[in-house]
C-alpha cells in the first residue's frame, strides 16, 4: 500500500521537540512518510523551491504554529512557514491540518498569521491549543485517522457510483442489442 506523504511545517528552532514528536507519530506509529525540509536531500534546488514543492505535493500538510513567526523570506516579506501554508492551501485546501501552541504570542506578524489560519470564515478548524508534545501527537493522530477514513469513504462511494453507472450502460447495451438503436441516437 502506498504511504501518505505528510509534510511538517513550522519554525524549526523553537518547535524542534514538537517536530520530532510529530515525526515519530506519523512515521513509526501511523506508517506514513514524514517530510521535513531540514532532513530532505535536494541538491541543485534552493530551500525555497524545496519547501514550496513539499507543500504542494504532500497529501497532508501539518502546520504546527508556535509563538514565533520565524525566518522571513526577504523577497516575499513573509515567513517560510507562511509561504509553505500558502502553497499547500493553493494546491489543496482540504489537506491542511492546523495546530497552535498554547502561550502568549507577542510577535505582530505571528498574531496576524494565526488570525488568518484560524479565521472563522476562511481559516481552518483546530483543536484546543496544545501545551505538550503528547497533546499535539494525540490531536494529529485523531485528525489523520479521521481524514483517512473520510477519504476511504469517498473512494468507496465513487466506486459504488461507477459500478452503478457501468451496470446502467451494460443494461442499455443489452436493450439496444435486442430492440435496436433508437433513431435519436443514430
Amino acid at each position: 500500500m502506498e504511504q501518505l506523504r505528510v509534510f511538517l511545517s513550522s519554525t524549526q528552532n523553537d518547535l524542534q521537540p514538537e517536530r520530532d514528536s510529530a515525526e515519530a507519530l506519523v512515521a513509526a506509529e501511523l506508517g506514513h512518510q514524514c517530510l521535513r525540509a531540514e532532513t530532505l536531500d535536494a541538491p541543485g534546488n534552493s530551500p525555497e523551491q524545496v519547501c514550496r514543492g513539499l507543500a504542494r505535493s504532500c497529501d497532508i500538510y501539518v502546520g504546527i504554529f508556535g509563538l514565533h513567526y520565524g525566518y522571513k523570506v526577504p523577497h516575499l516579506s513573509i515567513s517560510a512557514t507562511e509561504m509553505e501554508y500558502t502553497e499547500a492551501r493553493k494546491a489543496d485546501p482540504g489537506k491542511i491540518f492546523i495546530y497552535v501552541q498554547e502561550g502568549d504570542v507577542l510577535d505582530a506578524d505571528q498574531k496576524r498569521f494565526l488570525e488568518e489560519v484560524q479565521s472563522f470564515a476562511n481559516g481552518y478548524f483546530r483543536h484546543g491549543k496544545f501545551a505538550s508534545c503528547d497533546e499535539l501527537k494525540e490531536q494529529i493522530r485523531r485528525d489523520v485517522i479521521t481524514w483517512t477514513t473520510q477519504k476511504v469513504r469517498e473512494a468507496l462511494k465513487k466506486q459504488i457510483e461507477l459500478r452503478a453507472l457501468r451496470d446502467k450502460v451494460e443494461h442499455m447495451s443489452r436493450v439496444m442489442e435486442l430492440y435496436g438503436i433508437p433513431e435519436e441516437l443514430r
